[in-house]
């Protein structure tokens, strides 16, 4: 057959297929009107009926709002003019107070006030339930409702009206917005020139990294404080993942990664089939350093992968309390007409065990969600106010001026230079550095 006549054989295939599937274009087109018309049909007596002049654009946005919302609190839609401090925020840096959210049975819960926040200053505390953000009930709320609510211009107050835990009255909180800077990764304690010190028991190289959140520099920052302890393996490494409430899933994988020689570390999961799986890698493994994780229930989302796919390795010893439970994906999806963004629940975090992280109305009950304790110990309320007052004190330990940018190698200026600034040795903390003594100890026994 000559390439003339070949080429017309295609088109009559093509155009053949064409016409068997118009009945089932027809049938699909017809499925779509029925579904949708009653939003159309509400959109046109809207505008031929309701009171005032309508902004079309604004009641789309409406719509697009109201159909997320109804999947889960974790999905929404951002419109164009707040894309730019979405973007920002997940860069590190926004005006707001400073909380990461989450949802228990349909309620707005605080997961953790980040670190030096407005919000973290002014009292607000890990599993707070948010009743009213000023005059707005939280109830029914997706998290872009709250944060479009609590982001705003610097100097200007929100008020919150909190239910804390084991407390018969609501609290009322008055908190100034201003910037709020995610920091990743710090030591245990400050050096006299502000730097920060990563050994715990410099006598039995125990080291100590708290991840207080997973940016795009989350792995390079801990690679760095890793570097700064020395030419040597420590023989036991702390990883401090209290009130981190999580942050970008591929930093988690390289963290485990960086402790895992083989095996998976994590899968994507939806309606409990794989989308896509993580296996560790063989290079620049640390595959005799003995670690013990810090977790609590601010711990969320990739903390949680981390904590998690250690444990399944036998890697690490988790010591603190049950972890939140938020092991959902989430997409940022842009649109390409309207010049915004959706982001979407794509599926659910499982752990190497077959573990789903995520709590669920369905799980709530049981311990089939978040990751529970190999040295299960629990702060008191008077203990965790302690340690974050602690770590607040260490963080204000220097000052960055604009003015001295040569005062040291970050353009830090020193408040007090005259002792090193250490942490509380809270509960918590001296039972992972115990673990790790007996496993030195029983390991030269041996």
């Amino acid at each position: 057959m000559t390439r003339h006549g070949l080429t017309w054989v295609v088109i009559f295939g093509v155009v053949a297929i064409m016409f068997l599937r118009l009945p089932q274009m027809a049938a699909t087109q017809d499925a779509i009107t029925h579904i949708y018309s009653p939003l159309i049909e509400v959109d046109a007596l809207a505008k031929q009926k309701y009171v005032d002049q309508i902004d079309s654009e604004r009641l789309v946005h409406g719509a697009i709002r109201g159909l997320l919302r109804e999947l889960d609190p974790y999905s929404g839609y951002i419109t164009p003019a707040q894309l730019p401090t979405f973007e920002r925020r997940n860069q590190g840096e926004y005006i707001g107070i400073g909380i990461e959210i989450g949802f228990r049975n349909g309620r707005l819960v605080v997961i953790t006030p980040i670190e030096g926040s407005p919000a973290a200053q002014a009292g607000i505390a890990s599993e707070d339930m948010i009743l009213f953000i000023d005059d707005h009930n939280t109830k029914g709320l997706s998290v872009f409702d709250v944060e479009a609510l609590l982001i705003g211009s610097a100097d200007t107050t929100v008020q919150l009206r909190v239910q804390r835990k084991n407390e018969p009255k609501p609290r009322v909180f008055s908190i100034t917005r201003g910037p709020v800077n995610l920091k990743t990764v710090r030591g245990f304690s400050r050096h006299p020139d502000g730097t920060w010190n990563y050994w715990i028991d410099p006598d039995q190289t125990i080291a100590y990294i708290r991840v207080a959140n997973f940016l795009d520099n989350t792995l390079r920052d801990f690679e760095q404080a890793l570097m700064q302890l020395g030419e040597s393996e420590p023989t036991g490494l702390i990883i401090d993942l209290r009130f981190n409430p999580g942050g970008i899933m591929q930093q988690a994988i390289a963290l485990v990664d960086r402790f895992v020689e083989r095996g998976l570390i994590l899968s994507t999961v939806s309606r409990r089939s794989a989308i896509r799986k993580y296996f560790a890698t063989r290079s620049h493994t640390m595959s005799k350093v003995r670690l013990a994780v810090l977790i609590n229930s601010g711990s969320a989302s990739s903390s949680e992968i981390v904590s998690g796919a250690l444990q399944d390795h036998g890697r690490a010893t988790i010591v603190g309390e049950r972890s939140f439970g938020k092991g959902s994906v989430q997409h940022l999806i842009y649109l390409k007409g309207s010049g915004g963004a959706v982001k979407l629940t794509t599926a659910h975090y499982q752990l190497p065990s077959g573990r789903i992280l995520h709590r669920t109305p369905q799980n709530a009950s049981s311990d089939d969600w978040g990751i529970r304790p190999d040295e299960p110990i629990e702060l008191s309320p008077s203990e965790e106010s302690d340690l974050l007052k602690s770590w607040h004190r260490l963080d204000q330990a220097y000052a960055r001026t604009e003015s001295h940018p040569s005062n040291g190698s970050d353009g830090a200026t020193l408040r007090s230079p005259r002792h090193e600034r250490r942490p509380t040795l809270d509960p918590q903390l001296q039972a992972a550095l115990a673990v790790l003594r007996n496993q030195h100890a029983n390991g030269q026994a041996e």
